[in-house]
């Protein structure tokens, strides 16, 4: 039998296990977790994709873990902007507030589109609108990660409007929040307008302080305004709309270039989706609505173009001081 010396054997022994001991005691790098904050209810449809975008990135072998925060738990939409701005939010869903840059406020511009094919072309990449947009968040510190278009807004009433499919009197007095272009536009419509919060809606229509308003979608108007209203008018004259966006702080010091790849092709693919449900959930609720009873005052798409025309040659340039006339005719150019 062939002698071992013990010696050279033990030194191997300790050897090994001074290897082995080095790899366990080397840290796994751990997943990237980004917290996403929305400003949706659970229930909501954006909700439901915010759940598929956390699977998606989850499940894209890129080692990052999601974190979703909706219905406000992070705060308001001014404030959700801020604490993206810090870094201290990583992803956001939520209106995007014109309070540290008034140029966009364009995101609210009536008219800005007035059907689903022009909504598609205008809040998707490569037009002017877009890439204003993106310019204006990259100097925020924010980076742009698509715009979803969430329905268009219509007029609701108590009683019958004058003149509804032009923009002549309507001798009615209605709801409008405050924007500077929702009161203008609303006015150049043919309606006299007060200015009401939201909440304080329903309870204006119903006690006849206002006799209806606008700043609803069909899927607003059918479930929260039905049993004060008797007509619903489809102006198409905004859009409900927010936008995706990271903070730049996350998307430069804490994301791979890996990570920002897969990032940026989920958040585009799920902005791109909500055209087509925007088309098909204000049909479904305007359908709601006329089966509830309230009358669904018809437009072709000639007297609503006409409409648009109309207030893009009138209202727009009152908001050139705020807005920028040369922001103006870039946005306009996409149309």
């Amino acid at each position: 039998m062939k002698k071992i010396n013990s010696r050279y054997s033990l030194k191997s022994v300790i050897a090994s296990s001074l290897v082995l001991g080095a790899v366990l005691a080397t840290p796994v790098a751990s997943a990237t977790t980004l917290r996403i904050a929305s400003q949706h209810a659970p229930d909501q449809y954006a909700s439901q994709v915010l759940r598929q975008i956390k699977a998606d990135l989850e499940g894209a072998g890129v080692d990052l873990k999601i974190k979703l925060y909706p219905a406000g738990q992070l705060g308001s939409g001014e404030q959700l902007i801020g604490e993206a701005v810090r870094g201290s939010i990583d992803i956001v869903h939520s209106f995007v507030y014109s309070h540290k840059d008034p140029v966009l406020e364009i995101n609210s511009l009536p008219y800005l589109v007035s059907n689903y094919d022009e909504m598609e072309k205008v809040f998707s990449p490569g037009s002017n609108f877009y890439g204003i947009f993106d310019q204006r968040m990259d100097k925020m510190g924010l980076k742009l990660l698509g715009v979803t278009a969430e329905g268009f807004i219509g007029v609701m009433s108590s009683s019958m409007p004058e003149n509804y499919t032009t923009t002549g009197p309507k001798g009615q007095n209605i709801r409008v929040w405050s924007a500077q272009s929702a009161k203008l536009a609303t006015k150049d419509m043919g309606y006299n307008t007060t200015t009401i919060d939201w909440g304080d809606a329903f309870p204006a229509i119903q006690q006849g302080v206002v006799d209806g308003m606008i700043g609803a979608t069909p899927e607003a108007a059918y479930t929260t305004f039905k049993e004060a209203i008797e007509n619903y008018i489809p102006y198409n004259a905004f859009v409900e709309n927010y936008a995706y966006y990271a903070s730049k702080k996350t998307w430069e010091k804490k994301l791979n270039e890996e990570q920002r790849r897969v990032i940026t092709e989920v958040f585009a693919k799920a902005a791109a989706g909500f055209v087509d449900w925007s088309r098909e959930n204000d049909a479904a609720n305007l359908k709601k609505l006329e089966e509830f009873g309230v009358k669904i005052l018809p437009l072709t798409d000639a007297e609503r173009s006409a409409i648009a025309t109309e207030i893009r040659a009138k209202t727009w340039p009152k908001l050139e001081d705020r807005l920028g006339k040369d922001i103006l005719e870039k946005v306009k150019a996409d149309l």
